[in-house]
């Protein structure tokens, strides 16, 4: 596995470096074809942890804290399984996509390449270089999207730069106190911190956590991603919205249960990051809510979602006599969430730029009987939003389950009722998107005729209904893998627990 470990990072990395130099037909094919390989070697490196533990390697054969640590557990094998998944199939939509813009490419490879270093990064300044790597492209993506495109990028490279400033700064901190940037030996090092280093410790910790709550677009610093993601192009957005944002969650989880001390130290931080997901899940929702297009509703959704994962943080830190399995529920219900959401909403983001190149906007009144024209694409939309919402038979639903299980062991009431009202108002602004495009009646026209319109299958929207069309069925997968999904918990949570910290 050493080999895949290094490969998984480098594959496409060098392949954007040679799609840069080609033409654009040979790009596309190049391209499409490195992520397809990435994905394989992400899938197999995820089964050979599930199967046979933890996979490390040194690469030169220099051992930490000295050379370069890769190494996968249970949380990277998940990550990086999502990512294969993910990206094979919005890569297939990007290539057979008449929208895809120029550079989309290497930039892609890039970002694919930065969250993959970021997965199996066993020290804590490739992680930074990682997510620096992730944060660049991303930024350059968004920036696809033309002139409109260029403020929203701009802003979100700010926050990209700050974020990793803050981690940066947190990571110095951290080799002050402990000598070494290994995650392990870290880790380890923290729990005979003195009394005097605790004050650096959780100064590290708080810097290193706003670092990616800046990232993740955590409330109150979320109106990056709304125009971000809203305005980037078509292909792009999904992969903002499925992936992008992970790679920070990521980080946050490892930094708090591999290198955090004692759990007393980061308990005040904890709780305000749960205050914080609170008002996420409610306020974002109710924004949602007082959307009139697609893509602005689905980032705002996004926001929301995000409020769950740190709803949960206190769990993570619970330390409640006879209740032992609370931090774990909590960090399995976590990324089950996470996992759902990335899948759901790639598909939903997807469906919406689709539909926006066949109608020319996103407008959701504009786009009122959309299922007479593109019933495969409405239909993948409403089993994306099953995820979205929560529903049974979905990660979203065992997701809020299990946080909903912990937050019980822990007696945190509280959560429960967050969790309830947000679920309603996801089912609320899910049928504000979906329900106007089900409608056989078009409130402008009556029953006229819509074949004026240009589509991805022809010059009138009547040859659209074509249920084979190359785009139409990558959104179809990801919605079916929604559902498909959710019956994979058990197989998750056991996942998790190779190479957990307890």
């Amino acid at each position: 596995m050493a080999f895949v470990l290094g490969a998984a990072v480098l594959l496409p990395l060098a392949a954007a470096g040679a799609v840069a130099l080609l033409g654009p037909r040979t790009a596309r094919i190049v391209g499409l074809g490195s992520t397809l390989l990435t994905g394989v070697l992400g899938v197999l490196l995820a089964a050979e942890v599930s199967l046979h533990g933890v996979q490390e390697v040194a690469l030169g054969g220099f051992e930490a804290p000295l050379g370069i640590h890769l190494r996968a557990d249970g949380l990277s094998a998940v990550f990086l399984a999502l990512t294969a998944l993910v990206s094979v199939v919005l890569s297939v939509f990007a290539a057979t996509s008449k929208d895809t813009p120029g550079g989309f490419w290497p930039l892609w490879l890039g970002c694919l390449s930065g969250l993959n270093a970021v997965f199996v990064s066993g020290d804590l300044f490739n992680t930074y270089v990682g997510l620096e790597l992730v944060g660049l492209t991303a930024v350059a993506l968004v920036a696809l999207g033309g002139r409109g495109a260029w403020g929203p990028a701009l802003r979100y490279l700010f926050v990209a730069v700050l974020g990793s400033l803050l981690f940066l700064v947190g990571v110095g901190l951290l080799v002050s106190v402990t000598g070494t940037l290994d995650i392990a030996q870290t880790g380890a090092a923290m729990h005979q911190a003195s009394a005097e280093q605790e004050a650096a410790l959780l100064m590290a910790a708080g810097l290193m956590t706003v670092g990616m709550g800046l990232k993740v677009a955590l409330v109150p610093m979320h109106a990056w991603l709304i125009s971000a993601h809203s305005s980037a192009p078509s292909v792009v957005s999904p992969l903002l919205s499925g992936l992008v944002i992970k790679a920070a969650l990521f980080v946050v989880l490892r930094v708090w249960l591999w290198v955090l001390p004692e759990a007393q130290l980061a308990e005040p931080l904890a709780w305000a990051l749960g205050a914080l997901g609170a008002v996420a899940v409610i306020g974002a929702s109710m924004a949602a809510l007082r959307q009139d297009r697609l893509k602005p509703l689905i980032a705002y959704s996004t926001v929301a979602q995000v409020g769950y994962w740190f709803l949960a943080f206190p769990l993570l830190v619970e330390s409640t006599p006879g209740h032992d399995d609370v931090a774990p529920g909590a960090y399995s219900g976590i990324v089950a969430l996470a996992v759902g959401h990335g899948v759901a909403k790639a598909g939903l983001f997807a469906a919406a730029g689709y539909l926006k190149s066949v109608y020319g906007t996103d407008e959701i009144a504009e786009l009122h009987g959309a299922v007479r024209t593109h019933p495969i694409v409405v239909m993948s939309m409403g089993l994306s939003a099953v995820g979205l919402v929560g529903l049974p038979v979905s990660l979203g639903f065992a997701g809020k389950w299990q946080v909903a299980t912990a937050a019980v062991e822990a007696e945190q009431w509280w959560m429960l009722l967050v969790i309830a009202v947000g679920t309603v108002l996801a089912a609320g602004y899910a049928v504000r998107g979906i329900a106007p495009l089900l409608m056989q009646q078009d409130p402008h026209a009556g029953d006229a005729d819509l074949s004026s319109e240009d589509t991805d299958e022809g010059p009138t929207i009547k040859t659209s209904r074509n249920f084979t069309s190359v785009p139409g069925m990558a959104v179809l997968t990801l919605g079916s893998a929604t559902i498909i999904t959710g019956f994979a918990p058990t197989w998750l949570a056991e996942v998790l627990e190779v190479g957990a910290p307890w």
